[in-house]
């Protein structure tokens, strides 16, 4: 059974947003370990550390706690001093994550903006292990994201995120997919699609699915590069699909994500996390 879950906030700490996800009854989670658009984070309290690794809601997400990294980061960037900042704060996030008992760490690759694409992923691809070896095996897993495709952005398929990991670090980096990147790029997964995608996992990534999913609706066209999120059964993707999705053999242990505005006391996450377990139960 996929391991349904949600972002939430972890304003407070991230103990309060895996106390969250308990009261949610969530098998999953992802939270930011610093506000999304800043550089800078908070240190990390030694009471906050023991409260996220005891909290009674990590016992249900244990192996599928997840943070997400800025999206500040750009790893594939040709200004230096940008460059070496994202590696930098790549590496304490990872830190981060792993002290707080994480299992991995979400990441944006990176844009080539408006240059070569070829070389932008040899930049982002040597980012990526400098990140990794300075982190050593002090740090979380990372998980690359695939991206909608907007402004040059890198990794939009699984193989362009595969192009990314040197063979050296590959046994510490893993693969996160978004239902409406996927859609915003051009795979229909209405009509197909899924299996498509997953095919392309097992070829390019040796393994049977992606260790993470954002389950995400969209209301943006197909191959429009747009990264706009909507609750499942809310936009083109539909009901039918998402059911397919809760379904299939392949998945049915891998971390899905809910990333859409969790409302009040977490209103919003809670009605669509029970329009998904209906339809779990249903498929």
């Amino acid at each position: 059974m996929p391991r349904l879950g949600a972002h939430l906030s972890a304003a407070g700490g991230v103990s309060h947003a895996i106390d969250a996800a308990g009261r949610l009854r969530c098998r999953s989670l992802q939270v930011f370990l610093r506000a999304p658009g800043r550089w800078a984070a908070s240190a990390l309290s030694a009471t906050e550390v023991e409260r996220a690794r005891s909290s009674p809601g990590r016992a249900a997400i244990t192996g599928a706690a997840l943070a997400h990294a800025p999206y500040l980061l750009n790893l594939a960037s040709d200004d230096e001093a940008l460059a070496r900042r994202s590696v930098a704060v790549l590496v304490e996030e990872l830190l981060r994550a792993a002290e707080l008992g994480l299992d991995g760490v979400v990441l944006h690759p990176g844009s080539a903006r408006s240059g070569p694409r070829d070389a932008a992923e040899e930049r982002c691809r040597a980012a990526i292990s400098r990140a990794i070896e300075a982190a050593g095996n002090r740090g979380s897993r990372l998980l690359l994201e695939g991206q909608a495709g907007a402004g040059g952005q890198l990794g939009r398929t699984p193989a362009e995120l595969a192009r990314l990991v040197d063979p050296a670090v590959r046994r510490r980096v893993g693969i996160c997919l978004d239902t409406a990147h996927l859609w915003a790029v051009g795979y229909d997964l209405t009509a197909g699609g899924l299996q498509r995608v997953l095919d392309e996992v097992h070829d390019h990534w040796r393994c049977a699915a992606p260790d993470a999913l954002h389950i995400n609706d969209t209301a943006v066209a197909l191959g429009s590069g747009r990264d706009r999120h909507a609750p499942p059964g809310e936009g083109l993707l539909g009901g039918p699909f998402f059911r397919e999705l809760l379904a299939h053999e392949a998945l049915a242990e891998v971390p899905m994500i809910l990333e859409i505005p969790p409302g009040r006391d977490d209103v919003l996450v809670r009605r669509a996390l029970n329009r998904l377990r209906r339809w779990q139960k249903q498929a």
